[in-house]
Formats: structure tokens, sequence, C-alpha cells
């Protein structure tokens, strides 16, 4: 090897010495500064992902404990009427009375309601009503999907938790 290098010319040596250090330079790039480029853009990313995510996790953090302070205060506020009249009349107020096939008090705080054929959407504004604006507890709800899409049957237990 050194009797090689020895009988090249000095201009073949320096296009040689140019030509090692910038395949050097190149390896170099190529398997180490490279990849650690890109590592560090993809930690810069998760970084902003998860400002992102914690940005939004204390918004909402704000605004569940805001619709909890309401939810106290709709609950104090709630209607004194029985809670068999409540389910009938607000289900009416939401076009809901007809999908309702049977109303059964368990009690002076309980209620079974059985639906049939109701819009699912209708149905869940319907119990977010109850629920936020007088103080209606789901104690279970059991929802079965129908043929038509939207469309359910369910089965509900409703409990009144203030007196």
């Amino acid at each position: 090897m050194k009797q090689w290098w020895l009988s090249r010319t000095p201009q073949d040596k320096l296009a040689l010495i140019v030509t090692a250090a910038a395949v050097t330079v190149l390896l170099l790039y190529l398997l180490i500064w490279l990849p650690f480029e890109k590592s560090v853009d993809k930690k810069a990313d998760l970084v902003e992902s998860q400002r992102a995510t914690l940005l939004w996790m204390r918004e909402s953090a704000a605004e569940i404990n805001l619709l909890k302070e309401r939810a106290k205060v709709n609950r104090r506020s709630g209607s004194n009427e029985a809670l068999l009249t409540l389910v009938d009349r607000t289900a009416k107020k939401n076009q809901l009375r007809q999908f309702i096939q049977r109303l059964k008090p368990d009690g002076a705080r309980t209620v079974q309601i059985w639906v049939e054929q109701a819009p699912f959407d209708s149905l869940i504004q319907w119990l977010g009503i109850l629920v936020n604006q007088y103080g209606i507890l789901l104690e279970s709800v059991s929802i079965e999907r129908q043929d038509k899409p939207g469309i359910i049957n369910a089965k509900l237990n409703l409990q009144r938790v203030t007196p």
C-alpha cells in the first residue's frame, strides 16, 4: 500500500486526499449528523404535540369545572314536580313522548322507562336535559340498535337525586 502511494504523482495524491476527506465528511453527515437531526426534529414535534395536548386538557378541565358548577346550581334549583310528571312533560316538550311505550314508577325517586323506535340523538339530548337541568341521575341505560340507522330501543332507570 505504501509503495502504491509513493508511486502516485502529487496531483493524484492531492485528488485522493480531497476525495477521502469529502467521502469522510459525507459519511459523517449521513451516518451521524442526519440521524441526530431527524431525532431532534421528532422530539421537537413530540414536545409540540404534547404541549398542544396539555393546553387542550387544561382548557377542558376548566370547562368541566364550569359545567360541574352549573350542574350544582341546576340541581339546587331543580323542579319540585314529581319525577314521573317531569319525565312525561320533558319528553313531550322534546317530541319523544310517542316513543315511550311504558313509564313505571319505582318509588318516589325512581322511574323505569321503555323507549321503542326512537331517534338516538333526540333521546341523548333529552337525557342531557334531564341530567343537567333537573339533576336526574341515569341509574342504568340499556340501548339496542335497530335496523334503521339512528333508531334505537332503550330501557332507562332514572333517579331523582335532589328532594
